[in-house]
C-alpha cells in the first residue's frame, strides 16, 4: 500500500481469505506499492530445450528481490538477490518471533492451557488425543519429538482429511492472534477447522476472549488520524469543503505502546469496559463463519474533555483463573502484542458524568468502535443486529488513502509545517530578483507540501511538483485546483529521469529546490529518504537555474548509544524456551546486529549512553558525493543499541530545522542492536567517570552504488 501497511501503520494485516480463483496480482503492480524495506517473492515462468530428450521443459521458480537506491535517479530499482536463503534468514530475524518466545507470560498460559486441555481429553475419553503442531521440523527435531509431531507444510485450510490426518483431531490449539485479536485470521480458521478437521467434541485452547474498551483525549492521537481544519499556509489541505471534514478513516487501527511522555496530556475520559466477547469452543462452524457482532455499551465519563481516540485491548481466557491481557502493564514487558488506538475523525466533547455509547462492531477480521453522546438512564449493555449503521464512512478527502498514521500525523503538526513555509519565505526574500521578479520552484519529494506551501508566496510565480505515486498526484492536483492555483502550479505523476525544463511549469529553471525529503516507499528509512532527496537533487542539476537554492539546505544523520528497558530482548537468539532448545531458529539470526530494524523510538523507553554524534553530513547544495569516516565518541553508561535519524537544517543560516529523530511522533528511526555482551555492559561507574569507554563508528557511503553501511562497537580505551 502506498500508505505502508506495517505494524504501525493502521491496516489490518493477516489472512483476507480471497476467492481462491481471484487473480494474482502483477508484479508490477506489487513492487509499485512495495515499501523499500520489504522483500519481495515472485514466481517467474522459465522454458529450456532438453537436449536429451529433445523436448521442451516448461515450468516457474521462485525469485526473491529486494531493493535499492538508484544511484542515478533516485527512486527504488528492485534487484534479485542470489543468496535466497540469506534473504529469508533477513526476514525471519527481524519478526517478532523471538519477542513471542521470549513472553514467558504467554508461554505459561498455553503450557496451562494445553495441558488442562489434554487432562479434560483424557477424562472424558480414556486416551491421549492425536497431536499436531506448527513448530519448525528442525526444532522438533533437535528436541527428540520427529516421531510424537508431524507437521504439514500447510495452511490448516489446505489440510484435509483423510489425505493429510487420519481422522478428525480431538484437539486445537492456536495463537492466530494480533493485537487487533482478529486480524490474524483466527474467526476463518476456526470456522473451517470446525466444518472439516476437529470432531464434534474437540478441545479448543484457548476458548474464550473478552475485548476491553475506554475513551481518551489527546491531541496526538487525534492527529494521527484526522486531517480536520489542518491548513498548509492559506490554503485548506483538502480538494473540497466537503473533504474538509473528512471521517472517512474510522477504521485506523494503531497497535501503539501509548504509556509514554511524548503522547502529550493524555486524559482517560471513561473508565475501562468490556465491549466485545467470542467464544471459541462454540461447535457451530457456520455461526463462526459469520461472526459479525455489534454490541452497544453505555458508560459514563469521568472527566470532561474531547473524545479523541478509543484505546482497546483484550484478554484470552486459558481456563482455572489463568488469563493473557494486552492491557499495559499486565503481563511481563512485550511488543507482539500491545493496546490498539483508533483515533477519530470527527471531534466529539463529553462533560463529566455525561452518558456515552461505545459501539463495538466486529466481523471475521476486524474491530471497530462508534462513539456517540447520549443520554442514558444508567451504564448498561445492549445488544443488536448489524446493520447499515456499521458502514464505515468512505474517505472523501484522498489522504487517508495514501498516508498512514506518521504521515498523517506530519502533515497535521503546524510547528513542522511552519518551519518549512518560513524558511522558505527567507529564501525567497534573499533571491536577487530576476528581471520579471519571478521565481520557479521544483519540489522533488512525495506529498507536494513544500510546493503547496511556495504556492503561498506570490513571488513564486511557476512551481511543478513531482509524485512518484500517480495517484498522490490526482489527489494533490485536485487540491490544488481547488484553491485555483493551475495557473501556477503543475503536479507531475513520474520521476526525474528525462526531466527537461521544457517539461516544468512556465518552462524557467530552477531557482528553489524543494523537498521535505518524503517519499511513500521510504517513509519507514529515513537514511534512505534523505539519500533519495540528494540523488534526486543531483539528477536535476542540469535544471537549476545559477543562483539555484535547495530547500533542505543540508542534513545531517546523527546517532546516540542507548540502553532500551526492553525492545532489545526482542530480537536475537532464544536459546531454550519452555524447555525446549531453539537452536534451529537461533541460527537463523546471526546477523540481526547488521541490520536496521524501523522503530518509532519515542514509544520505547531507553536511557541515552552516549551523546548525540554525527554520522555523515549531507550537503544538499552539491551534487552527491562519496563519504568515509571513523569516529570516536564518549560512552557514559551502559548501551545495547544504537538509534539513527535525520536532521534537517531548512535554511543556510541556520534559522529553522526539522528532525525525524527520537523525540517526534510522526517518524520512525533506524535501531542497530549492539552485542547484549559487550564493553560498556561490564565497565564500572568509574571507567564511564574516566571515560575510559568509548563506541567507535565507522561509516562508508559509495554514491555510485546508492549504498550507505556503519558499524558501531562498544570497546575499552587503550591507555
Amino acid at each position: 500500500m502506498y500508505a505502508g501497511t506495517d505494524k504501525y501503520g493502521g491496516g489490518v494485516v493477516g489472512e483476507d481469505f480471497k476467492d481462491a480463483e481471484a487473480a494474482a496480482p502483477n508484479l508490477e503492480d506489487i513492487l509499485d506499492t512495495a515499501s523499500a524495506e520489504e522483500t519481495v517473492v515472485t514466481s517467474v515462468p522459465y522454458s529450456y530445450l532438453d537436449e536429451d530428450t529433445n523436448e521442451v521443459v516448461e515450468g516457474t521458480s521462485s525469485v526473491v528481490l529486494s531493493s535499492r537506491l538508484n544511484p542515478e535517479y533516485g527512486g527504488l530499482m528492485w534487484v534479485e538477490e542470489e543468496d535466497s536463503a540469506e534473504t529469508y534468514k533477513n526476514v525471519v530475524s527481524m519478526s517478532q518471533m523471538t519477542s513471542m518466545l521470549r513472553d514467558l507470560d504467554r508461554n505459561a498460559a498455553y503450557e496451562h492451557g494445553i495441558r488442562r486441555g489434554i487432562e479434560q481429553f483424557m477424562a472424558t475419553h480414556n486416551r491421549r488425543p492425536i497431536t499436531m503442531a506448527g513448530i519448525a521440523q528442525d526444532v522438533i527435531d533437535a528436541n527428540g519429538f520427529a516421531d510424537t509431531i508431524t507437521v504439514f507444510p500447510l495452511r490448516s485450510t489446505d489440510l484435509r482429511v483423510p489425505t493429510h490426518l487420519p481422522v478428525r483431531a480431538d484437539m486445537m490449539v492456536s495463537e492466530l492472534f494480533d493485537s487487533l485479536l482478529l486480524g490474524e485470521g483466527l474467526l476463518p480458521t476456526l470456522a473451517h477447522a470446525r466444518a472439516h478437521l476437529l470432531a464434534p467434541d474437540a478441545i479448543v485452547i484457548p476458548q474464550h476472549a473478552t475485548v476491553y474498551a475506554k475513551l481518551v483525549a489527546s491531541d496526538t492521537l487525534f492527529r494521527m488520524n484526522s486531517f480536520d481544519q489542518v491548513h498548509v499556509d492559506k490554503f485548506a489541505l483538502a480538494r473540497s469543503a466537503e473533504a474538509w471534514k473528512c471521517t472517512g478513516g474510522g477504521r485506523v487501527a494503531l497497535p501503539l505502546h501509548i504509556e509514554n511522555d511524548y503522547v502529550e496530556n493524555r486524559v482517560d475520559l471513561t473508565p475501562v469496559v468490556p465491549v466485545l466477547s467470542f467464544d471459541f469452543g462454540q461447535n457451530d462452524s457456520a455461526a463462526i463463519a459469520t461472526s459479525s457482532k455489534k454490541n452497544v455499551t453505555g458508560v459514563t465519563a469521568q472527566a470532561s474533555g474531547r473524545i479523541d481516540a478509543i484505546v482497546m485491548w483484550w484478554s484470552v481466557d486459558f481456563g482455572d483463573g489463568v488469563a493473557y491481557s494486552t492491557e499495559s502493564g499486565a503481563q511481563n514487558w512485550q511488543d507482539h502484542w500491545v493496546p490498539v488506538v483508533f483515533p477519530l475523525t470527527a471531534q466529539q466533547h463529553v462533560a463529566k458524568g455525561d452518558a456515552v455509547e461505545l459501539t463495538a462492531h466486529s466481523d471475521s477480521l476486524r474491530v471497530w468502535f462508534d462513539v456517540s453522546n447520549k443520554t442514558a438512564e444508567s451504564p448498561s449493555n445492549k445488544r443488536a443486529k448489524v446493520d447499515d449503521d456499521a458502514m464505515v464512512p468512505s474517505c472523501t478527502c484522498g489522504l487517508h488513502l495514501i498516508c498512514n498514521a506518521e504521515r498523517v500525523s506530519m502533515l497535521t503538526n503546524m510547528a513542522r509545517t511552519e518551519a518549512y513555509a518560513d524558511a522558505l519565505r527567507a529564501i525567497v526574500a534573499g533571491l536577487h530578483a530576476a528581471p520579471d521578479n519571478q521565481k520557479s520552484c521544483l519540489d522533488v519529494s512525495d506529498g507536494s507540501l513544500v510546493a503547496l506551501l511556495a504556492a503561498a508566496l506570490p513571488d513564486v510565480a511557476n512551481i511543478t511538483s513531482i509524485e512518484s505515486k500517480e495517484v498522490s498526484a490526482l489527489i494533490f492536483q485536485q487540491i490544488a485546483t481547488r484553491h485555483n492555483l493551475d495557473d501556477r502550479l503543475t503536479i507531475l505523476g513520474c520521476g526525474v529521469k528525462g526531466l527537461l525544463v521544457e517539461h516544468l511549469h512556465g518552462e524557467a529553471p530552477v531557482d528553489i529546490l524543494v523537498g521535505e525529503p518524503f517519499y511513500y516507499a521510504m517513509q519507514n528509512l529515513p537514511t534512505w529518504q534523505a539519500l533519495n532527496f540528494w540523488y534526486r537533487r543531483s539528477a536535476v542539476s542540469h535544471l537549476l537555474s545559477a543562483r539555484a537554492v535547495v530547500l533542505p539546505y543540508r542534513g545531517f544523520i546523527r546517532a546516540m548509544g542507548v540502553r532500551f528497558d526492553h525492545l532489545h530482548e526482542c530480537f536475537g537468539t532464544v536459546e531454550h524456551v519452555s524447555g525446549f532448545d531453539h537452536a534451529p531458529f537461533d541460527a537463523l539470526q546471526g546477523g540481526y546486529l547488521a541490520r536496521d530494524f524501523p522503530f518509532p523510538t519515542y514509544m520505547y523507553s531507553y536511557t541515552a549512553g552516549t551523546p548525540v554524534f554525527d554520522v555523515m553530513p549531507l550537503n544538499f547544495m552539491e551534487p552527491i558525493a562519496r563519504f568515509d569516516a571513523s569516529i570516536r565518541v564518549p560512552v557514559t553508561s551502559a548501551v545495547n543499541a544504537v538509534i539513527v535519524w535525520v536532521d534537517y537544517q531548512l535554511d543556510m543560516a541556520g534559522h529553522y530545522h526539522v528532525s525525524t529523530g527520537p523525540s517526534v511522533v510522526h517518524a520512525k528511526q533506524a535501531v542497530r542492536f549492539l552485542p547484549r555482551s559487550n564493553a560498556s555492559t561490564h565497565a564500572s561507574s568509574s571507567s564511564f567517570q574516566q571515560r575510559a569507554v568509548e563506541m567507535t563508528a565507522g561509516v562508508a557511503f559509495d554514491a555510485s552504488e546508492g549504498v550507505l553501511s556503519y558499524t558501531f562497537d562498544v570497546e575499552h580505551v587503550r591507555s
